[in-house]
């Protein structure tokens, strides 16, 4: 199938009519690319994968950590291919939270699928005659996984002593001494550059964003990078000639993508329960605040609001509710509210 551009046919690659469905909505983005966008069109004849993937690339420079949002939509066509936006149902969501619990996924993590799916539809609203509400998951406490140093460690050793994993070890290990995105630390250069992350080796600083970047509700501050990590930075440094702080051998003067497979056999292989690897950022921060680190600093080091801190790990403290539990140490053993005269005047009528 295809449509007319300039008295030829523009072909949209696909055939039949169960391909239907993803060529009208082929048409609908070259209309609405060329200002003259159609009439919408009914929930049952657009289907949720094209809407998930056109928010996916409309939304991709705008949003603070883009990987995350190609995992929702990986992770939404499981269970949505097939489907249109009619099929959005709240049986259909309870249907697809029930699939992803089975492969392990928490509540709280296909809330934020589905959430993307709701995005998607939202940001799809033109072209709609109608959107459907989405289902979501109750909302749960954040309680991110961790690990602790040594659990991290043995990740870290069985991800280093496989040849084809170097590489992965090499980037958990930026993103354990930074706290910072997987995103962040894989596209972070060794040259100064104003697009993008970049490395300053002689002032020891971590730029996390470029000057140019845009800036997102999630930012990204530059830091001062530990001396245990610039030791692997500068050794790194005299060794490769990459492009990037960290690259595959394969794949020289390229970011390096997805470790999450690389560090879900490292965890299985240590015996140790899985984390993503945006869990490295949540095992930094909450190493360091067990370590006694302040919530201003955690804020600042790992450009994290002070709310998100307080509330998602601010219970790992030694200093949580210090004060408080020393008071109710010796609650009740006197009472500085008695009223002496008081006291004296019950005791002479008597």
């Amino acid at each position: 199938m295809g449509y007319p551009r300039r008295g030829k046919d523009t072909r949209t690659g696909l055939r039949g009519p169960s391909t239907r469905p993803s060529a009208e909505a082929a048409l609908a983005r070259y209309l609405t690319e060329r200002g003259r966008a159609p009439a919408p069109v009914d929930p049952d004849q657009i289907p949720v994968n094209v809407l998930v993937g056109d928010y996916a690339a409309g939304r991709a420079d705008e949003i603070a950590d883009p990987d995350r949002l190609d995992h929702a939509a990986e992770a939404l066509a499981s269970f949505w291919t097939g489907k249109t936006v009619q099929d959005v149902t709240e049986e259909n969501c309870k249907a697809y939270l029930k699939q992803r619990q089975k492969i392990g996924r928490s509540r709280s993590t296909v809330r934020r699928e589905l959430s993307t799916m709701r995005a998607a539809l939202n940001y799809s609203r033109s072209r709609l005659t109608k959107v459907p509400d989405v289902w979501l998951p109750a909302e749960t406490e954040p309680r991110p996984d961790w690990l602790t140093r040594d659990e991290f460690a043995a990740v870290l050793w069985h991800l280093w002593r496989q040849k084809r994993t170097k590489h992965a070890a090499r980037l958990a290990l930026c993103q354990f001494y930074t706290g910072s995105r997987p995103r962040t630390v894989s596209n972070t250069t060794r040259a100064k550059r104003r697009d993008g992350p970049w490395l300053d080796l002689d002032q020891e600083i971590w730029w996390r964003r470029g000057d140019d970047e845009q800036r997102t509700r999630k930012d990204r501050k530059p830091h001062r990078i530990p001396a245990r990590l610039m030791a692997h930075l500068k050794r790194w440094d005299r060794l490769f000639d990459w492009d990037y702080v960290v690259e595959h051998t394969r794949y020289p003067g390229r970011p390096i993508g997805d470790i999450e497979k690389a560090l879900t056999t490292a965890c299985e292989k240590a015996g140790v329960r899985r984390i993503t690897p945006h869990g490295i950022k949540h095992t930094a921060i909450t190493l360091f605040i067990r370590s006694g680190g302040s919530i201003e600093d955690a804020s600042e080091y790992f450009s994290t609001s002070p709310d998100t801190i307080r509330k998602t790990y601010w219970h790992h403290s030694p200093h949580h509710m210090q004060k408080q539990a020393a008071a109710m140490g010796s609650v009740g053993r006197t009472d500085t509210h008695r009223n002496p005269s008081k006291s004296v005047q019950m005791g002479k009528g008597n």
